[in-house]
């Protein structure tokens, strides 16, 4: 239960919540904030003004990066068109101190202990309580350290989460040799191979070393059990942006997962290191429909 302190605060911010819920026609926006032992956390809710289907709607969970919010990772990710076709709820959350507990030890939220484990599961129950939710078709994705910290999700919490997206970020070495899912949940990576934040190839770095982005595929290929071949294509290079975009997909892997690494050649750290990707469109197309085409 949270202090008295924090109750006040809740009921302070519970209000405003209804104050901030807001609707366009096609979607509904609200910022809202549950207890989390005894915190305090919040997130926005950006969610389809239209009915929702039999089985319940999809949930994203989009992780912002370092220094960022739900707010600011909202504007980034650009997903609200996503959110009006009535094709998910989306739900932006804000990290209690800056960063993602992504389990390296490494950071200030693993430092300090928080539970950001504990409010990714309590976030998903409350949007379950608001919205009819499909608990089967619950996924993550994040940027750069939110690309980690989904990483953690996959390696941890596969009951609640059925894939994740990374973009422009690995998995970190520490959890990357720890990880090990109960089940099989599908992974994709979106990377830039002139990323300077977290290298395409990979950095050596103590607490902080991470994974190259070739390398966590081949993590997920094994623990997912995939197949060693997979289907290679080029992506339409349809602006002179200097970059050049490869999609690599193995599967289908065990119960029915994917694998997938789009590699951008000449990409920077960004949510689009190319302006021949969508990146939005690409990550919900991958945790949202099928995950492996024919």
């Amino acid at each position: 239960m949270p202090s008295a302190r924090c109750a006040l605060a809740l009921a302070a911010l519970t209000a405003a919540v209804a104050a901030c819920a807001s609707g366009s026609g096609r979607i509904t926006v609200r910022r809202a904030a549950i207890p989390v032992g005894d915190t305090i956390r919040t997130f926005v809710l950006v969610a389809p003004a239209s009915a929702p289907p039999r089985a319940g709607w999809p949930l994203l969970l989009v992780f912002h990066g370092t220094g960022s919010s739900g707010a600011g990772m909202r504007t980034l990710a650009g997903l609200d068109g996503t959110v009006a076709r009535g094709e998910t709820l989306v739900a932006y959350p804000d990290a209690a101190v800056g960063n993602w507990a992504e389990g390296c030890d490494c950071n200030r939220a693993d430092a300090l202990g928080v539970n950001d484990t504990g409010f990714v599961r309590a976030l998903v129950d409350t949007v379950a309580g608001w919205h009819p939710v499909d608990r089967g078709r619950v996924s993550a994705a994040g940027f750069s350290q939110g690309a980690l910290f989904v990483q953690r999700l996959a390696c941890e919490m596969t009951d609640l989460v059925a894939g994740v997206a990374g973009v422009a970020a690995p998995i970190s070495a520490p959890l990357g040799a720890r990880c090990r899912p109960t089940r099989a949940v599908s992974v994709l990576l979106i990377h830039g191979t002139l990323d300077d934040a977290y290298p395409y190839g990979g950095r050596a770095q103590g607490a902080r070393t991470v994974f190259g982005a070739r390398q966590t595929t081949a993590l997920w290929r094994r623990l997912n059990g995939c197949a060693a071949d997979g289907r290679v294509r080029s992506l339409p290079n349809t602006t002179a942006d200097g970059t050049t975009v490869l999609e690599e997909r193995w599967g289908p892997c065990r119960d029915g997962t994917a694998v997938a690494l789009v590699t951008v050649d000449g990409g920077r750290h960004a949510w689009s290191p190319s302006r021949d990707v969508e990146t939005g469109s690409l990550l919900t197309t991958f945790l949202l429909g099928p995950r492996w085409i024919e």
